[in-house]
């Protein structure tokens, strides 16, 4: 027979009944007698061997629902990484990206996203070793939120941590299948708003003191940078095949518009032309980059370029950051960096009266029907007008 009775010292009801000569004697962990009925019935069936799956489900979400709500997140998770350990569809957290080269939804970015994407894996994967996880799977929301604030903590730019987020969840959505996992828990941390504010230009004086302190290969990447306004990656990765001395000219298809395919036409300045021919005869022959080690680094981790710039302008003496608050929180922006020399470039052009419609052909600013009627200015018009920039003197090698 099976009854519901009140235990002494207990604050619950308690159950009792039998089968096959087995008595069973158990809390029902509630004081509502209803409730308490009901747990019975399902214990009976159980035991009894007849219940469903469902019906177990709903017995464990219904004790869980007792429990304290920190508990119950804490239960919660507990019993979804102990149904996933028995699953056939998990993935190793450690083997996570190399499964994820080898997938066919990822399609076919280019080796240099690869790159950008692999230092977003790796930071997140050098920062994970400190939580108790190994799998995919078992990456819950509350983990993935503390990152994301450890993230916004490093001091990164918007526009960085929002590329950095949006690849995490990138990797986890093209492995879903194969780590078993029920929904992707990086879709949950929003986009931060973006900066709009742009990364200043430098002053004249600036200018004078980054190219003379400027030695070594970086007085080539500032120079460069200055008079043709070139991203920091296309100066970093750029190949003496692209460079044409008989016609004064740097030919190269942007890194940031590589998709489409069109190369971009730059004038060399007098001074990156006496450098660049200084370049050549002291560098080996064999490679085929300017910068061979600087750009091998770029490929793997372009972070580690970005610190060395914005080291060497720290000890220039050129403060890079400001601190801005988001909501609560102090946050440093970067305000000067290598795209600096960009916008120093387009100044330089515009004082000198360099034509607008050129220099938004150069920086690539301008629209398509711009972009046409830049192509046709010949390069003899356009040299001379980058020739007329002033002249800076720059550091020794």
């Amino acid at each position: 027979m099976a009854v519901i009775y009140r235990k002494e010292g207990s604050p619950f009801l308690w159950m009792r009944f039998q089968h096959r000569g087995k008595r069973y004697q158990e809390s029902t962990k509630t004081n509502n007698e209803k409730k308490a009925e009901a747990i019975m019935r399902g214990r009976i069936v159980e035991v009894k061997g007849s219940g469903s799956f469902n019906d177990l489900f709903e017995r464990l979400l219904n004790s869980i629902s007792e429990l304290p709500p920190k508990q119950q997140d804490k239960i919660r998770k507990d019993f979804s990484i102990k149904l996933m350990e028995g699953s056939s569809e998990k993935l190793l957290l450690k083997d996570a990206w190399s499964a994820w080269l080898k997938n066919p939804k990822k399609r076919n970015p280019s080796e240099v996203t690869i790159q950008g994407y692999k230092t977003h894996w790796n930071r997140f994967i050098n920062w994970i070793e400190n939580e108790p996880v190994k799998y995919l799977h078992e990456v819950s929301p509350k983990i993935v939120e503390e990152y994301a604030t450890d993230l916004l903590d490093s001091g990164i730019a918007p526009r960085t941590y929002n590329g950095h987020i949006k690849t995490l969840a990138l990797v986890f959505n093209t492995l879903k299948v194969q780590a078993g996992l029920l929904k992707n828990v990086w879709h949950e941390i929003p986009s931060l708003e973006k900066d709009t504010k742009s990364k200043r230009m430098f002053t004249p004086d600036e200018i004078t003191k980054i190219c003379s302190l400027s030695t070594g290969n970086m007085r080539y990447w500032i120079a460069i940078g200055l008079y043709t306004g070139l991203r920091m990656g296309d100066v970093v990765t750029m190949k003496w095949s692209e460079i044409d001395f008989d016609k004064e000219i740097i030919e190269r298809v942007p890194l940031k518009t590589r998709r489409k395919g069109k190369k971009v036409r730059f004038p060399l300045h007098s001074v990156v032309i006496e450098m660049l021919k200084q370049l050549k005869t002291e560098r080996d022959d064999s490679s085929e980059y300017l910068f061979p080690e600087d750009a091998d680094l770029y490929f793997r981790n372009r972070s580690e370029i970005s610190k060395k710039i914005q080291k060497f302008f720290r000890d220039a003496g050129i403060k890079t950051t400001r601190k801005a608050k988001d909501g609560h929180r102090l946050r440093t922006i970067c305000e000067v960096g290598f795209h600096s020399l960009r916008h120093s470039f387009v100044s330089l052009c515009a004082a000198n009266n360099v034509p607008q419609v050129a220099i938004m052909g150069l920086v690539g600013h301008g629209s398509p029907a711009m972009t046409e009627i830049y192509m046709h200015i010949g390069d003899e018009a356009k040299g001379k007008a980058i020739d007329g920039l002033p002249d800076y003197e720059f550091g020794e090698c």
